[in-house]
């Protein structure tokens, strides 16, 4: 639960990245508010290595849009992955962003005529939650490897994995809600197709 730091002149100078710092780390609740509400407070003692620095602070190490980009591509760029592994656009966001769906199954032979039921894996509905993208990551790295149960299971079931629903508010910076301001988690049921693309589309891909 140590939180994460990063310094670009650490970074420059050491190749050093995201780490884990802080002393004295306290989370507790705070007395009542006017309002009559807790609140909670996080803090920590840190001593930054270098003046005039540019620092950055976060919970969780972060995952980008660009990071799940960059990889989708190097999926599609790869000559065996990307025979069992199709990336398509599920829809696009408010904010004009793509959001992917990705099918991953052995391809049916001609003669096979069997039905293999389906898997559905989403991540990042709440975009301040980017310890989701890191297991969506591990997940997919195990499940496009060439280990024995991998293939297994490519065999026997077809996955439909969204990896990152709500991509704009992952790059605005939003913790936990869309551009429109609504929390996608709390919208399964929506019929606002407009406000709530990404769960409305995902919704009718698992009906079909």
């Amino acid at each position: 639960m140590r939180p994460l730091f990063y310094s670009e002149k650490e970074a420059k100078a050491h190749h050093i990245g995201w780490q884990r710092i802080g002393d004295q780390i306290k989370y507790y609740r705070n007395n009542p508010g006017q309002d009559g509400r807790h609140y909670f407070s996080l803090t920590w003692t840190f001593q930054f290595p270098h003046n005039k620095d540019t620092c950055y602070f976060a919970h969780c190490y972060p995952y980008t849009y660009t990071n799940l980009q960059d990889y989708l591509s190097g999926i599609n760029n790869d000559p065996v992955r990307s025979k069992f592994c199709k990336i398509r656009v599920l829809c696009h966001t408010l904010a004009r962003n793509m959001v992917y769906v990705l099918t991953i199954t052995t391809p049916l032979k001609n003669t096979d005529s069997r039905t293999r039921k389906a898997v559905i894996l989403t991540a990042r509905v709440h975009p301040g939650e980017s310890n989701s993208s890191w297991i969506m990551k591990g997940f997919l790295d195990y499940i496009l490897g060439d280990s024995s149960d991998a293939q297994l299971l490519r065999d026997t079931f077809v996955f439909k994995v969204v990896p990152m629903l709500n991509p704009d508010g992952v790059i605005v910076g939003n913790y936990r809600c869309s551009l429109a301001g609504r929390d996608l988690n709390r919208n399964y049921t929506s019929l606002l197709k407009e406000s709530c693309p990404s769960v409305w589309y995902t919704r009718n891909m698992i009906r079909r």
